[in-house]
């Protein structure tokens, strides 16, 4: 036991000639760093389609999250809840849109923006809506559809009257 232990406390001496090599050379650690170089250059023509047509899912995704948020809280709050692009209580930019809930009683026609101010989606992702859905105090909805879409692709976000939200590629069957 005691040789045992007198063995593994002993520390080793490596002489500085003869010696297995423990390291890298510059000229290596050059080559290496070059080869990693061209290979993130032909990586990256590559990454841009992707990115895009990530931009206009994560986009869609957003739209239909905001929208079953708004039926949600029209059941809560036994308020109406409209999807706008154009013409909303709030100014909306190019890209963007608001979430509003009826102020007053209902049929009012008295629209406030939910957050106060809109909501924007990435500057190459394009938005257009077909019929803007509104959400009654029981989660029903006036039907409607969403288009988002950018180079890359489109998706489709539609409201049912039943108010179920669907994402779709393309076009929703």
């Amino acid at each position: 036991m005691r040789s045992l232990m007198a063995r593994l406390c002993i520390p080793r001496r490596i002489s500085p000639r003869g010696g297995p090599s423990h390291g890298v050379t510059l000229v290596e650690l050059v080559i290496f760093v070059a080869l990693l170089v061209v290979l993130a250059a032909m990586a990256v023509p590559a990454v841009g389609p992707i990115v895009l047509r990530y931009r206009a899912r994560g986009a869609a995704w957003q739209v239909a999250g905001d929208l079953r948020l708004a039926r949600q809280r029209a059941v809560t709050l036994k308020k109406r809840f409209r999807f706008c692009v154009a013409g909303c209580a709030v100014p909306v930019p190019a890209g963007g849109y608001s979430v509003e809930r009826e102020d007053g009683a209902v049929g009012s026609g008295v629209w406030v923006s939910e957050q106060g101010m809109a909501a924007r989606l990435p500057p190459d992702v394009g938005i257009a809506v077909s019929a803007a859905p509104t959400f009654t105090l029981t989660g029903t909805a006036s039907p409607g559809t969403v288009n988002i879409s950018n180079l890359s692709g489109a998706y489709q976000v539609t409201v049912a009257q039943s108010g179920r939200v669907q994402v779709c590629e393309g076009v929703c069957p």
